[in-house]
């Protein structure tokens, strides 16, 4: 039996969930990036059923392997890089950087090797309310930050902007208008509120750049 038609059955026995044989492909491909090892301890972790942050039961991804074996991978060769990632999945939810995920996970590396510690990550993300602030915090230079995401590195005129909470008669109206226009719901920080751009939404056209964007 070839290595890619065990790991096949393997999810098939884990989950339940039958595959077609063309997955064989996909599964011999992982194995070449990852090794075996890695790619069935990814299938025994993501084999598990797990929970959405609002409670409901999530069926294991096929398509999660890889991912798993990637974080795992780059732990075996630099220990400490399963928390940047974990860490740079909290930034992502939170600042709404997914766009940049390779950057961030690059500036999460440069500031373990500097010898910042998981804990202090997560505290960074907890605590503050953009995302080149939580790398301040975490000790880089604004100007490099700033290079590394392609943002100016002077800092342009400040753009006012209303901190509205979620117990405001103003929060439902943003949330309603950024789940039609972006497909989420209001961003909101540890004080169950968030800065926009305005007391109110636009009426008519939507701009990316009114003020919403966390950098």
């Amino acid at each position: 039996m070839s290595a890619a038609r065990w790991l096949r059955e393997t999810w098939e026995h884990k989950t339940g969930e039958r595959l077609p044989q063309v997955w064989d492909a996909a599964f011999l491909d992982w194995i070449q990036r990852y090794t075996l090892p890695l790619v069935t301890d990814a299938i025994q972790s993501v084999g598990v059923a797990g929970y959405s942050d609002d409670g409901e039961r999530r069926a294991p991804n096929i398509r999660d392997v890889p991912k798993y074996a990637a974080v795992e991978q780059a732990e075996a060769s630099e220990p400490g890089m399963r928390q940047c990632y974990f860490v740079r999945g909290r930034m992502r939810k939170k600042y709404f950087c997914g766009d940049n995920d390779e950057v961030v996970l690059e500036l999460l590396r440069r500031v373990k090797r500097a010898g910042v510690t998981g804990f202090d990550m997560d505290r960074a993300v907890d605590d503050c309310e953009t995302l080149e602030d939580c790398f301040a915090a975490l000790g880089m230079d604004r100007g490099e930050f700033r290079v590394a995401m392609g943002h100016p590195v002077v800092d342009l005129p400040p753009r006012e902007r209303v901190y509205i909470k979620e117990d405001d008669p103003e929060w439902p109206l943003w949330n309603a208008y950024l789940r039609k226009k972006t497909g989420r719901g209001a961003p909101m920080n540890k004080h169950f509120g968030w800065f926009f751009p305005s007391r109110l939404p636009p009426t008519d056209s939507f701009d990316r750049t009114a003020g919403l964007a966390t950098e």
